[in-house]
This record gives structure tokens, sequence and C-alpha cells, in this order.
């Protein structure tokens, strides 16, 4: 069981290290979509998803610790979270300080995180409102297009193009 709770503290903080990345880009894509450099914002969001895909990685490894580490305690692995782990572990301080430590600060990042990224949404959401907006506005002002009526066509023979107007719309002459 020492291997596994090691093991789990190991992916804990290794989850830590790439939050913590993840919370700089997030900050960095803020500054981007603020200064309205797409390029920057691009570069940002490639960042983010390496860093997601490593996260993907290093949850899957905790996943896999925290089902063994439920089978040792006869649980279901979808019953057993950190906090019931170090909960049990509360006579063995070598185990139980670490686990507990990088729970709370793992948690607390996780919550950085979660809020710049509601941010981040809110200025993205906010500047394609106001691109929506802007598009808007220069439909309205466009130039408007003369009105012909059909009454003005009949009316004089010389705009509808008629046969007593030489060389109007006839390729023959």
């Amino acid at each position: 069981m020492a291997s596994i709770i090691e093991n789990l503290i190991t992916e804990l903080n290794d989850e830590y290290a790439l939050y913590e990345q993840l919370l700089q880009v997030s900050m960095e894509k803020t500054g981007a979509i603020v200064s309205n450099n797409l390029d920057r914002l691009s570069e940002t969001t490639e960042k983010e998803q390496r860093l997601a895909d490593a996260l993907a990685s290093v949850e899957h490894r905790r996943r896999e610790t925290m089902t063994n580490v439920a089978n040792i305690l006869g649980k279901r692995p979808d019953d057993v979270k950190v906090m019931d782990v170090v909960t049990f572990l509360e006579g063995q301080p070598e185990f139980h300080d670490p686990l507990l430590a990088i729970n709370e600060k793992l948690a607390k990042l996780a919550r950085k995180v979660r809020e710049v990224n509601g941010h981040n949404q809110n200025l993205i959401q906010d500047a394609l409102e106001m691109i929506e907006y802007n598009m808007m506005q220069n439909l309205n002002r466009a130039p408007e297009t003369a009105e012909y009526s059909k009454e003005m066509f009949k009316s004089n023979a010389a705009y509808a193009g008629g046969a007593d107007v030489p060389g109007r719309f006839d390729v023959q002459n």
C-alpha cells in the first residue's frame, strides 16, 4: 500500500505542475484576447491543448492508482476519492500529511484555472458580440440602391430600351 500511496502523491504533484503551467498559459491567453492578438491567441490555444493532453495522461495514471487503492480498501473505484484515502491514512503522517497538502493545493489551483478560463470565455463571448454588433452596424449603413418601378419602364420607352431608341440594348447595330 505504501508504494501505491507514494505513486498517488507523485501523480498529484505531476498534475499540480501541469496545472501551474496551464494557469500561466491561460493568463497569457487573457492578454492575447484583450489585445486582440490573434496570432498569440492561436499559440496559447495550442499550448493549452498540449497541456490538456498531458493532464489527461497524468489523470489516467492517477485513476489507475485510485482503482488500486479502492481494491485494497474493498470499495468500488468510483466511490473512493483522494480525501477518503487521506482520512484512511490519518494514523500515518508520512503519507497523510503530504497527500492532504497536495490535494488541497491542487484543488485551490484547479479553482483558479477554472476562474481564469471562465473569464477568458466571457471575454471571447464579449468580443464575438462586438463583432456581430459591428457587422450589423455596417449592414445598416450600406448604401441604398435605386428603386425602380414597373411604371417607370412602361411610361418612357427610352428607359425601357424600346425599339424607338436606336442602339439601346441592341447588339445588332
